[in-house]
């Protein structure tokens, strides 16, 4: 384990700088978006070291949590080292996850300002024109990006863990037959977020902020059971679930040494990207913590982040309902009574606080009712990730009328 972290003060000081943070400096579409668009996918952008793309077509697939009457494409290069080139970009409902098919006649030509090709420059993102294409709720879309440019450079932006095959082939296949995608990847790359023009029913979204959990890890592969997904179903469309959860994550530190080939930048200093900036923001579940614990933090420390997270999200009209921590016990190598305590201590403020304006007892909802400083082993995938079925119990747990 590390040494304990510093004091709050240095570590929200830290946090203050966060114009300076590579998803800070992106611009993207936040409560100042044109009426009518809600967040239907996002991820987060990370750091990632490769692989190389020149002269390529990628085909990645998403599973949209709400259905509109066109959609619009949000790219980003955040963390790239170099600016990228799409010659050629394209959208098209897919026939199912993990397949490069599509649905015939669906395949509809993306534009940028008109163009049909667009430059992102290092550390920023662009948005799409609206595209005539209707989407239902969990009808899975593929988004064709032709890489010309920059996708050789020594870092680019994606998302690690896409918990889903994406795919690639040679050269300009934007739009074109699944036969042609013979390689595979594991990322999203470039794309992080697909925006719907919803109709009256549709509320807005609610963005989910969090580590591996959130993220995914263990789920079925091509699957799509997260507990956001889960959450997503219950609420019948109503609300577009937008999953930030990226592995390793922590609230105070950024971490650059686990989970894959990406980084994985800390709540504090990617929150404004990645929740306030998010279309159509609503609401925000905060499940975040249990790496800071991990990795030794102080509870008051982790308090006092979690608190300016919900602080910022008030600021900009999302209310917010705190996720208390799981569980990490075993018999060796799990949480020790320190870390335990620190759990405890954070977990009885969540429950507690006037910083949320709901609770999702995470905690309560998979826990060892006979040893509740570990997971039930029913839900277990492994000591710290619930499997499917406590990812399940975690959505299942949530109060749907805490979203109004």
């Amino acid at each position: 384990m590390r040494p304990r972290h510093r004091a709050a003060a240095m570590a929200l000081a830290l946090a203050a700088a966060l114009l300076s943070a590579p998803g800070a400096a992106s611009a993207a579409p936040g409560s100042s978006a044109p009426s009518g668009w809600t967040g239907a996918w996002a991820t987060s952008p990370q750091r990632e070291a490769g692989p190389v793309f020149a002269q390529q077509t990628l085909r990645l697939l998403v599973h949209p949590t709400v259905g509109g009457g066109s959609v619009r494409l949000r790219l980003s290069n955040g963390f790239g080292a170099a600016d990228v080139t799409f010659g050629a970009v394209g959208v098209s409902r897919a026939v199912a996850s993990g397949a490069a098919d599509l649905v015939a006649g669906t395949s509809r030509r993306v534009t940028f300002r008109g163009r049909g090709s667009v430059t992102v420059k290092v550390g920023a993102s662009v948005v799409s024109d609206p595209v005539d294409l209707g989407v239902a709720y969990g009808q899975d879309l593929a988004v064709d990006l032709y890489v010309t440019a920059g996708g050789d450079a020594a870092a680019i932006t994606g998302h690690d863990a896409a918990q889903g095959t994406q795919f690639v082939a040679a050269g300009n296949q934007a739009g074109g037959g699944a036969a042609a995608f013979t390689g595979t990847v594991n990322s999203w790359f470039w794309l992080d977020g697909v925006d719907v023009r919803a109709g009256r029913a549709v509320r807005g979204s609610i963005v989910a902020l969090g580590d591996s959990i959130t993220d995914g890890a263990y789920t079925t592969w091509n699957g799509n059971d997260r507990w956001t997904d889960v959450l997503a179903g219950r609420l019948g469309g109503r609300y577009g679930v937008l999953n930030q959860g990226i592995g390793g994550n922590q609230v105070l530190t950024d971490r650059t040494d686990c989970c894959g080939a990406g980084t994985s930048i800390a709540a504090l200093a990617r929150e404004k990207a990645d929740v306030r900036e998010q279309t159509g923001a609503r609401y925000l579940i905060l499940a975040d913590g249990i790496n800071d614990i991990g990795y030794n933090a102080a509870a008051d420390d982790l308090i006092a982040g979690l608190r300016m997270i919900a602080q910022r999200a008030h600021q900009a009209g999302i209310r917010v309902i705190g996720a208390t921590i799981t569980p990490y016990g075993c018999d060796s190598g799990c949480f020790g009574p320190e870390q335990e305590a620190v759990r405890q201590q954070v977990n009885a403020w969540v429950r507690s606080t006037l910083s949320f304006d709901g609770v999702a007892d995470f905690d309560a909802a998979i826990r060892d009712p006979q040893n509740p400083s570990q997971v039930l082993p029913a839900y277990q995938a492994d000591h710290l990730h619930p499997n499917i079925a406590g990812q399940r119990a975690m959505a299942e747990s949530i109060d749907l009328s805490l979203f109004r």
